[in-house]
């Protein structure tokens, strides 16, 4: 069995490719790395005659620039081995004529032969395995521990960690080889083709470069149709190489989960840059414009809303005063200083104005800060921050922009600063893919399971469980408890318009109920209906006191009940928009991946059953056309050509840093020669 497995003179061969395969094998089993060296050609006819195949330490490395001037030198891979195999055509057959053994090298142990190159090989079974990996956001060295243990080990994978990166970083490449904006036009044309409702917008300035883009994809489009009422704007900067600001508008579902409407790439964060990004939104979304914004502290995106939203309310968020309230007046509240508490009292617990004016008052005096410039700046807008004024603003319970900060978190963690294009976008649709599959897990508990009311026989309770969804339930689930705690101090029921003085026990503060016994219309001093769509414990009290059970219909938000999304929405075009438009090829895909799973896990422990499967499985690929050519539009099918009219590049902003060029060795030889003569002058 050994001498078939060993190279003799006068073995034969069918072909040049066997005798290299035999060569392969016989290396691996030796423990060398097999190489082609060169061949004869015949003058007669030019064909091949004689080939030689050797080992891969055969000769010496050639002296090359590398060694004259570099100051770091590769190690010596060339031994001059003699080992050989020679193999010419004698009377029409592929026949060994000569062969040598000696190695003048140690050669490799079994454990270690799987590292040598000519071992290697990247399959396309594997590359596809690796692209999953890829999606599913694994980082490199994480796809290559999951492709070993899927081997049984990393002397099973057939490839080494080098191997990958290198796979990765020449598909890289090949993505990136029209440069950056040709990807970003075949992104929006793939997305285009799958849904026509897409949304996508750029801005080009003097010099034909995109300076802003904007996109939003269908199922954006209806979550602004159906939960626009309240927009957190933020803007991060994003982790790639241009400081590119990543600015997303996010809300709340109807099950108090974030939302995105819509997302754009800017080129800086200034006051025009804003304007066109909220125009652009509004254009977008049919000119629906917004209650309530909630922004930080950015003066330039300030000017832009009040230009473009003017009777939009705008509101600051929370988190980011407490930071900057920390960063300017951090020397206040140090050795148990109540500094912090006492402004946020301010911000957020005071619900009356006069109230609020003398308890700032009282804070500006208490610790002398009376010529403080922040200070003065915040309450110059306290309209937007402050409780009393923030109360009668639809907010829906939001008071900060962390909805969209937290998606800048997400989209954050699956990026580097060498992040490409298609990357980018790859991460941002699994980002948005994981808060809709969230909101699909909420639907299913919501329909699974029925939240537990606090009094099983109240009727108003029974009603709103099964009509408002659970978060929106436990909400006003909190207010009915809460009921039992107010006290009706003071009863003024006089037709038409009655009212009410309510106090809540330890509690300071006064509010007012007036109530419309004919039509049901209640109305509060405290403002919960009108910012967050549930009403209050003090209304839920008067109703209790007058004996009504049943929630009237107008004080019951669609935004906040199980049907929210029943609602139809529209395009610019007047077509309604389907999230998914091909969802019942999606449906039979699912059905049919079930079925193939199973059938090819039963196939695979025999070889005739395994035969027999893929027998039929090529009999019925060639029975059933391909139809996807009448699904995609035409104008998807094409990749962008150079014919249309495309900007030139990315806008580069000025004061950031670049990734340094890559230069060729000629480039790099010559600033090494010129090094060297000059210290040579020296």
């Amino acid at each position: 069995m050994e001498d078939e497995l060993k190279p003799k003179i006068g073995k034969e061969f069918g072909s040049w490719e066997e005798a290299w395969t035999f060569w392969q094998d016989y290396g691996k089993r030796i423990g060398f790395g097999p190489r082609k060296y060169n061949g004869t050609k015949s003058r007669k006819d030019g064909s091949l005659i004689t080939y030689r195949y050797v080992c891969s330490k055969e000769g010496v490395r050639k002296e090359g620039k590398q060694e004259t001037y570099s100051s770091k030198f590769r190690a010596e891979t060339r031994t001059k081995c003699k080992a050989k195999m020679i193999v010419s055509i004698v009377d029409g057959k592929y026949k060994v004529t000569k062969f040598n053994e000696e190695h003048n090298h140690p050669l490799h142990t079994p454990e270690t032969i799987h590292l040598l190159a000519s071992q290697r090989n990247l399959a396309e079974v594997d590359a596809y395995g690796i692209d999953l990996a890829r999606k599913s956001g694994l980082q490199q060295k994480a796809t290559f521990d999951l492709m070993s243990t899927y081997a049984g080990g990393k002397a099973n994978l057939g490839y080494t960690r080098v191997d990958l990166q290198n796979y990765l970083q020449s598909k890289k490449q090949r993505s990136m080889k029209y440069g950056e904006v040709r990807c970003l036009f075949e992104y929006f044309q793939k997305q285009l083709a799958a849904n026509p409702a897409f949304y996508h917008k750029y801005q080009v300035d003097t010099e034909e470069e995109i300076t802003n883009v904007f996109w939003a994809d269908a199922g954006m489009l209806i979550d602004y149709a159906l939960f626009g009422e309240v927009v957190s704007l933020d803007t991060t900067y994003c982790t790639n190489r241009d400081h590119r600001p990543l600015a997303i508008f996010s809300g709340f579902n109807h099950y108090r989960s974030t939302v995105i409407f819509g997302a754009a790439l800017l080129y800086d964060e200034t006051t025009v840059s804003f304007k066109w990004l909220l125009e652009t939104f509004l254009e977008a979304h049919m000119q629906k414009k917004p209650k309530t914004v909630f922004t930080d502290q950015d003066q330039a995106m300030t000017r832009a809303l009040s230009e473009v939203l003017p009777h939009t309310k705008h509101c600051l968020c929370t988190w980011h005063l407490k930071q900057n309230g920390i960063k300017h007046l951090g020397n206040l509240m140090k050795d148990g200083s109540h500094f912090l508490s006492d402004f946020c009292k301010c911000m957020s617990k005071i619900s009356e104005e006069e109230k609020f004016e003398e308890a700032w008052s009282q804070l500006i005096s208490s610790y002398d800060v009376k010529n403080n410039p922040w200070l003065i700046s915040m309450y110059n807008i306290k309209e937007k921050w402050a409780w009393c004024y923030v109360k009668n603003a639809c907010t829906l319970g939001m008071r900060s922009t962390q909805l969209s900060e937290s998606v800048n978190a997400d989209v954050k963690k699956c990026t580097t600063p060498s992040l490409s294009i298609n990357d980018f976008f790859t991460t941002f649709d699994k980002v948005v893919s994981e808060k809709r599959d969230k909101e699909l897990k909420l639907e299913f508990d919501s329909r699974q399971q029925i939240p537990r009311m606090v009094n099983q026989s109240a009727p108003i309770l029974r009603q709103l469980v099964l009509t408002y969804t659970p978060s929106a339930f436990r909400m006003f689930q909190v207010q009915w408890d809460l009921q039992f705690s107010v006290m009706l101090t003071h009863r003024d029921e006089k037709e038409p318009l009655y009212i009410y003085i309510a106090h809540m026990i330890n509690e300071e503060g006064e509010w007012r109920v007036k109530f419309k016994p004919d039509t049901h219309d209640i109305f509060c001093t405290c403002g919960m209906f009108e910012t967050t769509g549930i009403l209050c414990c003090h209304i839920l009290k008067v109703y209790e006191s007058k004996d009504v059970r049943i929630m009237p219909e107008k004080y019951i938000m669609k935004r906040w009940t199980r049907k929210a999304r029943s609602d139809v929405v529209y395009d610019l075009r007047g077509s309604e928009i389907q999230v998914d438009p091909r969802l019942e090829i999606t449906r039979r895909y699912r059905q049919l991946m079930h079925k193939m799973a199973r059938l090819a896990t039963k196939a695979a422990y025999t070889p005739e059953s395994f035969e027999c499967v893929h027998k039929c499985i090529i009999e019925l690929d060639n029975k059933i056309p391909n139809n996807n050519e009448n699904i995609v539009p035409e104008s998807s099918k094409a990749p962008v050509t150079e014919s249309q009219n495309i900007p030139k590049g990315f806008k580069k902003r000025e004061g950031t840093k670049r990734k340094r060029r890559w230069k060729p060795w000629e480039e790099k030889n010559l600033m090494i020669r010129r090094r060297l003569i000059r210290e040579q002058k020296v």
